[in-house]
């Protein structure tokens, strides 16, 4: 019988590590901890406040350096390249922040365009890529508008149009959603399952909101004190039942049988509630 390849990593962790020491003296962070995501994968990694998640996501692309351990991204081993090369790995890692971090004295079209600015693009390339991006994120007539006019929705839109100029092998997605209202944060999923469906870009995605882990990965790695506890599939939104997950969801959130979620890109209505891993440890 001849054999089914699997997907080639796009995003590996091997043994990293990272510590701090808090306020209070404690030693916190990252654990020696291992993962692989495929190429074309949607993971998402969930877990309450202060087990490791976004640290974890900053290592991929070196924001954060490991204590120990090796990242290689697209095949790239990051944590032996020379800053020179570090600089071009990075053009090919898009990020999303939380907050957006948009330029609020340059206009949308600028800060679409900053990273292949950064890399020294050509400038014709630079105004095709703009234009095509703000045009999958549907903010065309937005190009020659400053963030302090938009929405919190549209600004994050514009956020991913600036992910996406460089044409990246991996989008990293750091808590996307969290600031967004359910209408808007229903829309912004269905970009990103249309960036990963038409573009191919894995995407590596932080979320302590079930309902978006549900709606959008194919798979989910549970992070606790500082490593991953658990990792399962979950595509059609379906929590394996007896896992870790399913448990913390009996016990902080409304699970039970939990209806399942309408595929990204379909009708559906807004959700009465996000399982706010957070929010329900507090």
């Amino acid at each position: 019988m001849p054999s089914t390849a699997l997907p080639k990593p796009a995003i590996e962790l091997r043994g990293v590590s990272r510590r701090f020491t808090d306020p209070g003296g404690h030693v916190v962070g990252l654990r020696p901890t291992s993962l692989i995501v495929p190429e074309g994968q949607i993971h998402g990694i969930i877990g309450f406040s202060g087990a490791g998640k976004s640290t974890l996501l900053r290592l991929v692309n070196l924001l954060e350096r490991p204590d120990a351990g090796e990242v290689i991204v697209h095949g790239d081993n990051l944590t032996r390249l020379s800053p020179a090369g570090l600089r071009r790995a990075r053009h090919r890692i898009g990020m999303i922040f939380q907050h957006f971090n948009l330029l609020h004295n340059q206009t949308v079209a600028d800060n679409v365009a900053l990273p292949m600015r950064i890399a020294g693009a050509d400038p014709a390339r630079i105004r095709e890529r703009v234009a095509a991006c703000l045009d999958f994120v549907g903010l065309s007539a937005k190009a020659d508008a400053y963030p302090g006019r938009l929405s919190g929705g549209q600004k994050q839109r514009v956020a991913i149009a600036r992910a996406l100029a460089p044409e990246p092998h991996v989008l990293l997605a750091d808590e996307p959603t969290s600031a967004l209202d359910p209408r808007t944060t229903l829309d912004l999923l269905d970009v990103l399952a249309d960036a990963n469906r038409r573009f191919g870009v894995t995407i590596l995605l932080v979320s302590h909101e079930m309902e978006v882990i549900r709606r959008l990965c194919q798979r989910v790695s549970v992070m606790e004190a500082g490593h991953i506890v658990e990792q399962l599939d979950i595509a059609g939104g379906q929590i394996p039942a007896g896992s870790r997950l399913a448990s913390w969801l009996a016990d902080y959130g409304s699970v039970g049988p939990a209806a399942s979620p309408s595929p990204v890109g379909a009708p559906a209505s807004v959700p009465h509630h996000h399982f706010a891993l957070e929010a329900a440890h507090a």
